[in-house]
């Protein structure tokens, strides 16, 4: 199975709102339904385990009826840090096989692309584990102090890490289960299995994939939704 953990358990301060990001509503969808409706109509996607912001899980489950989502399995609160809302959401999934491809995704990421995702699967089925990346196409450079720097970093070695990411069942135990024996805690289960030692298998990326972390975030989004590709661009 392929099994989505969606991470909704942050306020998203930077977002200056009263409510939390994920339930802002545009064009009056709440963001993470558009999310939902992403993962819902991917071919490849089994069930979804969606990691709540406590206090809003009815809200979300309330709103999971009205828009007819269908794979959402079971909801549970986040914890203090995004390492503990991912393992909460995994552990939340029982027992897994092996094989099972389990994916973390941003609830404010709502313009994940299939094929992305698509191509996630089919590298983490390859080499237990997949980040979809993206290539670094400005001018990188290494800050030295908070407002100047002497040094351009070469930006063919960068990606910009985005998620999805994902691991097999296999990995998910082996990698949780280790992390406690180092005492080690990282948000990203990519960084994660890096601390630990795993090399991490790059799958595809989009631009559109924007997370909504700022208000200006949203006005981008809102455009994206309004705009169409023109037929003679590849």
């Amino acid at each position: 199975m392929n099994i989505v953990v969606l991470l909704a358990g942050g306020m998203g301060s930077r977002m200056g709102q009263d409510i939390p990001k994920q339930f802002i509503h545009v064009n009056n969808i709440p963001i993470i339904i558009y999310t939902l409706l992403a993962l819902e109509h991917h071919a490849e996607i089994d069930a979804v385990q969606a990691v709540c912001i406590e206090g809003w899980e009815q809200v979300l489950s309330g709103y999971v009826k009205q828009f007819n989502i269908s794979k959402l399995r079971g909801i549970v609160p986040g914890g203090a840090t995004r390492f503990l809302s991912t393992k909460a959401g995994m552990m939340a999934l029982g027992e897994v096989a092996d094989d099972d491809v389990l994916i973390v995704h941003d609830a404010v990421r709502p313009l994940v692309a299939a094929d992305s995702i698509s191509d996630m699967i089919r590298v983490c089925h390859e080499h237990e584990n997949a980040m979809t990346v993206l290539d670094c196409a400005d001018t990188m450079y290494l800050r030295q102090s908070p407002d100047s720097t002497s040094q351009v970093v070469e930006r063919a070695g960068l990606v910009r890490g985005q998620t999805p990411e994902c691991v097999s069942g296999r990995r998910m135990k082996e990698m949780y289960a280790l992390a406690a024996e180092q005492g080690v805690e990282i948000d990203s289960i990519s960084a994660l299995q890096v601390a630990l030692g795993w090399q991490i298998y790059f799958a595809k990326g989009s631009e559109r994939n924007i997370k909504l972390t700022r208000t200006e975030d949203i006005d981008m989004f809102k455009a994206m939704l309004a705009t169409e590709r023109d037929e003679w661009l590849k």
